[in-house]
């Protein structure tokens, strides 16, 4: 009786089908490794993204913080400075209309949490009512304008 083989066995696959499989198979390991790497690239890239975002955020509240107890200050203790521009502050000038002794530091540097913001300059409106505040978080860091007005109502605002 003749043995049956379901399948006829080659010694070696047809001339134009020898070695695809090889080729093919790295190809499709290659093309998934780059798509791997291309998400995890842009996965990181947004998480870059709202990390920068965040700390954009927080320095646009601590300067906001800062403009409203500066607003707070010229109202109070140093309502004095209101109608002068900073930059004829001096710490302990006679020439402003101001009690003896005091000190200007805590208006120049406001402290936070978060690190100090400066002052760097108070431009009076001329009214005797308010002005623009120019405030800096740090030494090098956001820079923001905003205007104060005592009159009811109107406050703090930001404007650049």
């Amino acid at each position: 009786m003749p043995v049956v083989r379901p399948f006829p066995l080659r010694s070696h696959p047809p001339a134009g089908q020898a070695g695809f499989l090889l080729p093919l198979s790295l190809s499709a390991a290659f093309m998934l490794l780059l798509s791997s790497l291309s998400l995890s690239a842009a996965a990181l890239q947004a998480h870059q993204l709202r990390g920068a975002e965040s700390t954009r955020q927080q320095a646009q509240d601590q300067l906001a913080s800062a403009a409203h107890q500066l607003a707070g200050e010229l109202q109070g203790p140093y309502r004095c400075l209101l109608s002068i521009p900073s930059s004829q502050w001096q710490t302990g000038a006679q020439a402003l209309p101001c009690p003896a002794g005091l000190n200007l530091q805590p208006l120049l540097r406001t402290a936070l949490a978060n690190g100090p913001v400066l002052l760097r300059r108070w431009q009076p409106d001329g009214t005797g009512r308010g002005g623009e505040l120019w405030l800096q978080v740090g030494e090098n860091g956001l820079q923001k304008r905003y205007a104060l007005n005592l009159v009811p109502g109107q406050g703090l605002r930001e404007v650049g």
